[in-house]
């Protein structure tokens, strides 16, 4: 059976397992959504409404791989994107290589994702979008 004929609400996070997106799964599973957290790592919370994809959000392909997992087993009409990296460098020290890997999960990675959700979204008339940013670094 398709997870998503089980439960209306199916909500993505990324950054599932740790800090601000763990606490966001907690709130979204207490709130009766099915949660899938896309993660490097496995969240530490045990639930039946829990789903891990394990996948580094900075590497396009990979993403799109574990979106299409994902959107395969899902009809996601909420998308929380909440992963982030910093890379901290001055302007002579910044390398391109890491300029693409954070363009490709600050943005590349909400987009892909949306694009993905779009199609349930539609379908059902409803759709939420969360994009959150953090300066927890500093």
């Amino acid at each position: 059976m398709n997870a998503s004929a089980t439960s209306s609400r199916v909500a993505v996070v990324t950054g599932g397992s740790a800090g601000i997106g763990l606490s966001i799964c907690e709130h979204l599973l207490a709130d009766g959504y099915e949660v899938v957290s896309l993660a490097r790592r496995p969240s530490p919370l045990e639930h039946a409404r829990l789903h891990n994809v394990e996948v580094d959000l900075t590497d396009r392909a990979a993403t799109q791989q574990a979106v299409a997992e994902v959107t395969s087993r899902f009809e996601v009409t909420t998308v929380v994107h909440n992963a982030g990296v910093i890379r901290p460098a001055l302007l002579p020290e910044v390398k391109l290589d890491d300029l693409d890997a954070l363009v490709d999960l600050h943005l590349g990675c909400a987009i892909q994702l949306v694009q993905a959700a779009l199609p349930a979204m539609r379908s059902r008339g409803f759709g939420r979008v969360v994009l959150l940013s953090s300066r927890a670094a500093l």
